[in-house]
């Protein structure tokens, strides 16, 4: 298995989602674009799993199919990989917008003691 395309589509995604949660930052609504990542990546990450485990057209083989690797190894390998990265990178997103609620908040607080 050429590990160069795993790598390249775990970093393609994460730099995309890296994207989509800046664009939904600038507008305003982070914490529901973190909270849809987090679905889509638990749910690829459960189907993966799911072909993992059933041997479906041997997904399971990504492992160790060295130079006999089809577009389902490939697949199976990033959707099992790529959804942990994509739920820390959402956690991370939901920790940013908490910290600026706070942040609003006390400026809010300290806004209406003076």
């Amino acid at each position: 298995m050429s590990t160069a395309w795993v790598q390249i589509g775990v970093v393609t995604l994460f730099a995309l989602m890296c994207g989509a949660l800046a664009a939904a930052w600038l507008r305003g609504r982070l914490g529901v674009a973190a909270i849809a990542l987090f679905v889509v990546a638990c749910l690829i990450w459960v189907a993966a799993v799911a072909a993992i485990v059933s041997g479906y057209h041997d997904a399971d083989g990504f492992v160790d199919c060295r130079d006999e690797c089809s577009s389902v190894h490939y697949a199976s390998a990033v959707g099992f990989l790529a959804p942990p990265l994509l739920i820390s990178l959402s956690a991370f997103g939901m920790i940013v917008v908490v910290g600026q609620r706070r942040r609003l908040r006390r400026r809010s607080i300290n806004e209406d003691d003076a």
